[in-house]
């Protein structure tokens, strides 16, 4: 029977799923190559030496706990490997003859912190012996070729603690590229269900026991709990008791979460204008303002006139602090979309408000739970009534936030960095 022209165009999209298909397994065989050739060179004697790749310093306090315990367990070695943050598609950008993240741990006491740039050629990871390393963010294009994780998988297990939770669905699939995590020896996933869907992804590598993905909770949220008493110098500023902060992500793209800073930006300003028993602090993700012109949405003139307007009103501040949960615990009220911060503001049990986006988000399972416990606005005068309920103390949501938090976190005594630590001491007796 003759085909239709209709009936061949179905088939394409199958067609195009299953050469993809070909193509993953392919690579998963290439990945579990370079696994097995990497077993064969395994010491196990001596300490379990760990590396962690610092680069993006928002991401060490997802790590921190992690780093501090193995320094101070006798089985373990740690050692910091300092990347410059100014990449771009696996090439320096700007200044060469600086590593701005070296001097960054150098400034905060780091002893145990190298340079993985010398001005002229990068640091040999495989000279160092590492058992494993930590990555700080599953994306390869931020760091030179020679420490891709293709690469780098053939003589050390790759580890990842993820920099940031994903919320979405979206996000979900957006970030978790099988370029980056085919490589990945043991992901620790910030949730049951992302561990779940990280096994499905990597089938053969998993079952042939090349690679694991685990859950054993967050450890950023103990660095939060360490924060608790610290005094933010974000809010030096501040006059008022009451104190909101605005974190909007960086992109307007769905598959990345989108933004709410458009809807808000001249909205919030003008709010704190009229309200000056109210203070604002405005963190937008590092990227952003950079991200806004390259892409059109933000002229230069546009940027810089936001900035002015916040440097003109007493009662606000941009927040430019690397370390932001001692920011956190010194905040009333979080406006935010939907964003990795939520997470870590929510277990601080401090009310939060969640503006919901008109793009085809899709939230995760974890997402739908942490939701029951946020304040959900849709528009600027909702967004500005349930800020005005808040700042009466009329909080009817503290309650079930606490609850959600100890379902979800296990609350701020849990240390999820024992976990891993025990994780990597059974892998290494296993070896």
């Amino acid at each position: 029977m003759k085909r239709s022209l209709k009936d061949s165009l179905k088939a394409v999209p199958l067609i195009h799923s299953l050469g993809r298909g070909v193509k993953n397994g392919i690579f998963d065989i290439k990945a579990a190559v370079g696994f097995l050739a990497q077993r064969r060179n395994v010491d196990s004697t001596g300490p379990i030496r760990v590396g962690f790749l610092c680069q993006f310093i928002p991401a060490w306090s997802k790590l921190i706990p992690v780093y501090r315990q193995m320094l101070n367990d006798p089985r373990f070695e740690p050692l910091l490997i300092c990347v410059p943050s100014n990449m771009e598609n696996r090439q320096l950008v700007g200044d060469t003859a600086k590593n701005d993240t070296y001097d960054y741990f150098l400034s905060q006491g780091y002893r145990q912190a190298v340079s993985a740039w010398d001005g002229e050629t990068w640091l040999d990871l495989s000279a160092l012996k590492l058992d494993y390393i930590f990555y700080p963010r599953p994306y390869n294009d931020f760091l030179p070729s020679c420490y891709d994780s293709a690469l780098v998988s053939r003589y050390c297990r790759i580890c990842l603690v993820m920099y940031g939770m994903s919320m979405t669905e979206q996000i979900i699939d957006t970030v978790m590229e099988r370029s980056f995590f085919r490589y990945v020896y043991c992901y620790f996933a910030e949730s049951p269900y992302v561990a779940e869907r990280n096994r499905k992804m990597g089938g053969l590598l998993h079952a042939l026991g090349l690679q694991k993905s685990v859950y054993k909770g967050l450890p950023g949220m103990e660095e939060i709990a360490a924060k608790r008493e610290a005094v933010s110098p974000a809010w030096d500023f501040s006059q008022n008791s009451f104190r909101v902060l605005w974190t909007p992500r960086w992109t307007t793209d769905p598959a990345l979460g989108g933004t709410n800073f458009f809807e808000y930006y001249q909205a919030l300003l003008d709010y704190a204008r009229s309200h000056a028993d109210m203070d604002f602090l405005f963190r937008p993700h590092p990227l952003a303002l950079e991200n806004f012109q390259k892409t059109g949405e933000m002229t230069a003139q546009q940027a810089q006139d936001f900035l002015s307007q916040i440097q003109a009103l007493p009662n606000v501040s941009l927040d430019r602090q690397k370390e932001y949960f001692s920011t956190m615990w010194g905040t009333s009220v979080l406006v935010t979309d939907i964003s990795g911060i939520m997470p870590e503001y929510f277990v601080t049990g401090k009310p939060m408000i969640y503006c919901a986006s008109n793009m085809p988000l899709t939230p995760s399972p974890h997402t739908k739970t942490m939701l029951e416990g946020c304040y959900i606005v849709h528009t600027r005068e909702e967004l500005f009534a349930c800020l005005e309920q808040l700042a009466a103390g009329k909080d009817p949501l503290a309650e079930t936030r606490q609850r959600i938090a100890q379902k979800l976190y296990g609350g701020l005594n849990s240390t999820p960095s024992t976990g891993i630590l025990e994780e990597l001491i059974k892998d290494r007796e296993q070896r």
